[in-house]
């Protein structure tokens, strides 16, 4: 339950004017500008007692910047890096954690330690500006409930009986890294009986206007942790661990060493030729953790910063370096495993796995676009096209509800979007398909999970969008007001496709998204007048962009996979589309030529429109660009660039060549909906009612998977077995089924626990396809269909 108000009795405190400077390191050397923007965490305590018996105790926390909160010498909850990221001028998130069984009788102590985080600290990439974007140093707001078994209750809240010191961590940032000095932490400051001699009194102010909101998204967790998989030592006292995986989180390292001595661990993805960290691409952030010992056995491991690695160079480390001495502890937002995929082929299982990896290594608080650089933001372009994708992944539902919150936080007077969210340093208008995700997300959302609620709350906010845009373009053609204009972002080679043809087609999908959303929500007049409007840019693309034999103009992949997506080439020209799509495609060797905004469509517009085997071509494609080029060369991540390496050229310029970049993987959709054939039917949501079509195809013998949708799991998997087709699927109880079978006669239907078929019959439309149409029984079922095998034609 969310507090009101007037609930809170607590106040902002912190150590106060005078702060503490940082002392340089071996990394950060003393005349480095970085050195005077980087603070030690402050360590704040206060003395409570308690003496009746104990039936509950609440504790209700949030920072401007990053807490750690301890009880007793206890660390309070499980989570990292909170309260998370947010406008913080607009809305500050609390967490609310039962602590009952950490209070004793008499005194007690609760404690925290504070630090820069987004709030303070380095974020971004503005060099006017680089960080320090919300304020200039952390605040920690508390307040403990400590009801007694007779009813009373007492309050333990931030206010002036506080007290505050620095100790061990000298300076935490999330981008730089972070040092600790062994030898002054202050065992047992968080715990009774401890004498605080040299703490000072704290300085408070009272809350101000910015509302607090209970955290409404998934917490970040440590969700696994990975062994080395080799350490190279070299002479000059480096170590180099390969963990194998392209990773975000941090290391926890097992030393033994004397007091003084200092261990650096420094954060890179990939490796240089000679072996060393590849540290370029970082540009300005620094990846380093560093460690002066205090004596003795010690784990270290930071606690207020994150990197984006694989590799790791340790230096400093006293004796010998063993696999068991060290770990890498991941950590994201804790985004629930939703989905799975296997198949007869191993390149295609470890692209999976790759594009899985890239989601959890950005989605931290917000869906970033890369978890390693000096940027880290979140970008909307990215998240649109990859968001039925991260459905499919993972449970997301309530990760992304909290980030359309920060959208709307950043939602400009005008109604335009932004380019990422939460709101920055700079505030202008989005780009096409960066700012149409605040159409695009909340309706994949309410797609994937059927909650009309998000649809609700984010209304008003898509409307002033899509007034923004007419009024700027009243010709329906979107040609001004286009931000920074990325365009096809990224795309190999030259981007042809005409900005404005990619920004109507986006304009003209926003348009039949808010139709349907406003249908939904029982707003029949808007709904009738964003359908109006969708016609009038439907007309204006087709007699801009659009010839009479289908061709449109530029002839790019990007450019057809747009117009048939988004429904805007005339019915009778969609074949013909395709085929030049098709001839592009071939044009290009059989490679693809699409960056961030026509990768995700580029398969499913060629299944949909027959041409399968193309799109098989395509993902199976060996050399530049292709995906299957990326996971051949090492990728365990989905890079940012298509040649953020090749064997050609080497590395991608370093100025921005992320190997963990999330928004080409979102050909993931197109395997959980083509491949396994897990769909629902147009006009649905939340899998009430499903539509199962796999499509095989390609070098794949069998493929199989699963989608644990709102309404239960689903499962299907298809096997090619000499001349014969087999295709089983596990159902949720109480839905609604439509099975497309690629066979040309359906000679078995064999169903356990539910309802068999009502009817096996031939799928209007597609050449050889069978349709099976059936309700499930209360309990869910499994059913089997068999029959010849065939190559799938696709739905015309």
């Amino acid at each position: 339950m969310e507090l009101d108000p007037s609930d809170w009795r607590a106040s902002w405190i912190s150590p106060g004017p005078i702060r503490e400077v940082a002392s340089p390191s071996a990394e950060i050397g003393p005349l480095d500008p970085v050195a005077s923007a980087l603070n030690p965490a402050p360590y704040l305590r206060r003395v409570f007692r308690v003496g009746e018996p104990v039936a509950s105790a609440r504790l209700y926390v949030t920072a401007l910047g990053l807490y750690e909160v301890r009880l007793n010498g206890s660390r309070v909850g499980d989570a990292y890096l909170t309260p998370g990221w947010t406008d913080y001028a607009r809305r500050i998130p609390y967490q609310t954690y039962d602590v009952t069984r950490l209070l004793i009788s008499g005194e007690n102590v609760l404690g925290a330690v504070i630090a820069d985080g987004w709030y303070a600290g380095f974020v971004g990439f503005d060099v006017k500006r680089a960080g320090a974007h919300y304020g200039a140093a952390p605040e920690l707001l508390a307040q403990l409930v400590v009801t007694f078994a007779d009813g009373s209750q007492q309050w333990v809240v931030t206010d002036e009986q506080w007290q505050a010191r620095f100790a061990a961590v000298r300076h935490a940032d999330l981008l730089m890294g972070e040092r600790q000095d062994l030898r002054l932490e202050p065992h047992g400051w968080d715990a009774p009986g401890f004498a605080a001699v040299g703490w000072r009194e704290v300085s408070s102010r009272p809350r101000d206007g910015r509302p607090l909101a209970a955290d409404p998204g998934p917490p970040i967790r440590v969700t696994e942790e990975i062994t080395p998989r080799s350490i190279a030592h070299h002479a000059d006292g480096r170590s180099i661990v390969d963990f194998g995986q392209n990773l975000t989180g941090w290391l926890r390292i097992a030393v033994d060493g004397f007091p003084g001595a200092s261990v650096r661990v420094r954060h890179a993805e990939v490796l240089n030729p000679d072996g060393s960290l590849y540290t370029e691409n970082l540009r300005t952030a620094r990846q380093t953790d560093e460690f002066a010992l205090d004596g003795g056995p010690a784990v270290l491991e930071p606690r207020f910063t994150i990197h984006g690695f694989r590799y790791a160079e340790i230096t400093g480390y006293p004796g010998d370096l063993y696999a068991g001495d060290i770990v890498a502890r991941v950590a994201h937002s804790d985004i629930a495993p939703a989905g799975s995929f296997g198949s007869s082929s191993q390149w295609l299982d470890r692209l999976f796995r790759t594009i899985d990896w890239g989601q959890r290594g950005n989605f931290i608080s917000v869906p970033t676009d890369c978890p390693q650089r000096d940027e880290r933001l979140g970008w909307l372009g990215d998240a649109q096209i990859f968001a039925r994708t991260a459905c499919y992944n993972r449970d997301v539902a309530a990760f992304f509800g909290k980030w359309l919150d920060d959208v709307a936080d950043a939602q400009l007077p005008s109604g335009a979007f932004t380019d990422f969210a939460p709101r920055l340093y700079r505030s202008q208008t989005g780009a096409p398909a960066w700012a149409d995700a605040g159409v695009i997300v909340p309706w994949t959302v309410w797609k994937m999970y059927g909650d009309r609620g998000i649809l609700q709350r984010h209304f008003g906010a898509m409307a002033a969008w899509m007034d923004f845009l007419e009024r700027g373009n009243p010709d329906c053609l979107r040609a001004r007001d286009l931000g920074n204009n990325y365009n096809d972002w990224l795309a190999p080679g030259a981007d042809l496709t005409p900005p404005e043809l990619l920004a109507t087609a986006y304009w003209a999908h926003d348009a039949a998204l808010m139709a349907e959303i406003a249908e939904t929500i029982g707003r029949p007049d808007d709904a009738a007048g964003y359908r109006a409007l969708w016609q009038k840019i439907h007309s204006a693309f087709a007699d801009a962009f659009v010839a009479g034999d289908g061709r449109i103009a530029s002839g790019t992949q990007t450019a057809y996979v747009l117009g048939l997506q988004m429904a805007l080439v005339p019915d009778e020209l969609r074949s013909s589309a395709a085929g030049h799509l098709v001839a592009a495609i071939q044009d290009a060797d059989w490679h693809l030529t699409t960056g961030f905004v026509g990768v995700g469509y580029l398969l499913p517009v060629l299944s949909s429109a027959g041409h399968t085997d193309v799109a098989y071509r395509l993902l199976e494609q060996e050399t530049f660009p292709s995906w299957r080029y990326m996971i051949d060369n090492g990728a365990t991540t989905i890079w940012e660039r298509w040649d953020g390496w090749t064997a050609e050229r080497g590395f991608q310029s370093a100025g921005m060549n992320s190997f963990n970049h999330y928004a080409l993987g979102s050909v993931g959709e197109w395997l959980y909906r083509f491949v396994l054939g897990i769909d629902q039917e147009p006009g649905s949501a939340g899998f009430s009612h499903l539509l199962l079509r796999p499509h095989p195809g390609g070098s794949l013998r069998w493929a199989r998977g699963s989608y644990r949708s709102v309404r239960g799991p689903i499962s299907a998997g298809w096997e090619i077995s000499g001349d014969r087709f087999a295709y089983r699927i596990e159902l949720p109880p109480n839905v609604t089924a439509t099975v497309c079978v690629p066979s040309s006669d359906v000679a078995a239907v064999r169903s356990g626990n539910g309802e068999p078929p009502a009817s096996v019959a031939a799928f209007p439309g597609a050449v050889g396809v069978q349709e099976a149409v059936f309700r499930t029984a209360p309990g869910g079922g499994t059913h089997e269909f068999t029959g010849p095998a065939m190559a799938i034609e696709g739905e015309q």
